[in-house]
């Protein structure tokens, strides 16, 4: 065999197992902070209109104006300047009445689809999101997406 092939193949098995590693870690920091529970809707809406309360009337860094039309904008506003670590997700679901709340850290969304793509300029112009415009945007909400009695998701950075 010649020696290109063999190099190929081992950045290759180098790269599957640098994934791997990779996808391993984001499990376990988003599983391992992972909370699921039964709640109706009002609950939820306290528990969100509390989050949303401590970061002000701030734009969220990204606005879904329509969901189905892939209507998606992002509002690149001028930041406080405070460094954010933590991303925080919480979603409900109406068919189950379940909130799921985690939280990961935000190095880990440097590895997201998203970001790599928009870094690599193939992301849709409306999904040009990086690390760095959520790291610019600083702590507050990121997204707050609602369908009035069907899902709820709230992701913020502080």
């Amino acid at each position: 065999m010649r020696t290109w092939v063999k190099a190929t193949i081992g950045v290759g098995a180098l790269a599957t197992v640098c994934i791997l590693a990779l996808a391993g870690i984001a499990s376990y920091f988003v599983l391992g902070n992972l909370e699921r529970r039964g709640a109706p809707e009002a609950t939820v809406l306290s528990e969100i209109e509390i989050i949303r309360t401590r970061f002000g009337s701030r734009q969220p860094l990204i606005e879904i104006v329509d969901a189905r039309k892939g209507d998606v904008r992002i509002n690149r506003l001028a930041g406080s300047g405070a460094r954010v670590t933590t991303f925080h997700v919480v979603s409900w679901n109406a068919d189950d009445d379940e909130l799921l709340r985690t939280e990961a850290p935000l190095w880990l969304m440097r590895f997201s689809s998203i970001n790599l793509l928009s870094q690599l300029g193939l992301a849709p112009g409306s999904l040009r999101l990086t690390v760095q415009d959520v790291e610019r945007y600083g702590p507050g909400i990121v997204v707050d997406y609602a369908q009035p009695g069907k899902t709820r998701v709230l992701v913020w950075v502080d």
